[in-house]
């Protein structure tokens, strides 16, 4: 949601009209995030938000707003995509798959409560229960072949304490047993900026770009890192039992889920302390560019082996 992709009013407005929103008054980039170029748009008939997508094909564009779509008609607080006048999802904005949205009412917290963490336990349970059929397939672009080969990019800009670290999770994740746990679609990326709250409600989960087929303990788990952690990456045991409460009170853990959690903890740290230093060691080029703190994951993941 940095602004990589700088667009002109001359661009937007035919790439407008394919979704029948009136005429364009202005449009702003936003700030957060980090992956793909996101702009708020007004037009007379309201106020949307367009995505530029970064490092994904047109294809892959169309599964994805396809999903939020699904996941809109099943009651999932999520924005409802706009489709062109051809009945597509993703149009093409400076050479690149774009998408449009209906701006939510609401913004992501900072500082999460128990009580907000029980929410989100609610709606990902709900989430993963609607798209447990959900076809058709989509892998994990964040797996286990991308952990190898981002490990071997980082290699020479690491210390040789972080490369050790780095390579006895990665050696401990390929022995788990993640991937036979229960499955469904999973967001995998629900950090506190992609979840809106509206009057101390959850209003919106947005950006969907990282959903595909996975371990359904393994989103939780994402979300615990994130949600349940103090600054100093130590567990709030409060926060992270209200996560869980809301999660069981609409599906409940199997057995074999209840003892992989910490496993699922350690698998969801590596894959962001991975993907935030290569955000850091080989920053994408921006208007505006916002590079998120790999640190909290790598204490996570050194608390959980000493």
């Amino acid at each position: 949601m940095s602004v990589y992709t700088t667009i002109s009013n001359h661009q937007l407005e035919p790439f407008l009209r394919q979704y029948n929103v009136g005429e364009l008054k202005q449009f702003t980039g936003i700030q957060a995030g980090i992956t793909n170029t996101n702009y708020f748009v007004d037009t007379s008939t309201g106020r949307y938000v367009l995505t530029i997508v970064e490092n994904e094909s047109a294809t892959d564009v169309e599964w994805f707003m396809q999903l939020l779509g699904f996941l809109h008609q099943s009651d999932i607080p999520c924005a409802e995509p706009l489709q062109t006048a051809d009945g597509e999802y993703t149009g093409t904005l400076a050479g690149k798959p774009a998408t449009l949205v209906h701006c939510l009412q609401g913004a992501d917290k900072s500082a999460v409560s128990g009580e907000d963490c029980r929410q989100l336990g609610v709606q990902i349970a709900r989430m993963h229960l609607a798209c447990r059929n959900y076809r058709p397939y989509r892998a994990n672009s964040r797996g286990l072949q991308w952990h190898l080969d981002t490990a071997a990019r980082l290699h020479t800009k690491l210390t040789a304490t972080e490369n050790t670290l780095l390579d006895r999770e990665i050696r401990f994740q390929r022995s788990a047993t993640l991937d036979t746990l229960p499955r469904s679609v999973i967001h995998a990326d629900l950090f506190r900026d992609n979840v809106l709250f509206d009057n101390n409600s959850i209003s919106g989960i947005i950006d969907v770009y990282y959903a595909c087929d996975g371990c359904m303990l393994y989103d939780i788990a994402i979300a615990c890192n994130d949600w349940c952690r103090h600054p100093d990456s130590t567990i709030d045991k409060h926060r992270e039992k209200a996560l869980i409460e809301g999660y069981e009170s609409v599906r409940r853990w199997h057995l074999s889920e209840k003892k992989a959690w910490d496993t699922a903890i350690r698998a969801a740290a590596l894959r962001f302390w991975l993907s935030r230093l290569q955000d850091m060691h080989f920053p994408t080029g921006g208007e505006i560019t916002h590079i998120k703190d790999p640190a909290i994951f790598q204490t996570i993941l050194e608390t959980a082996v000493n």
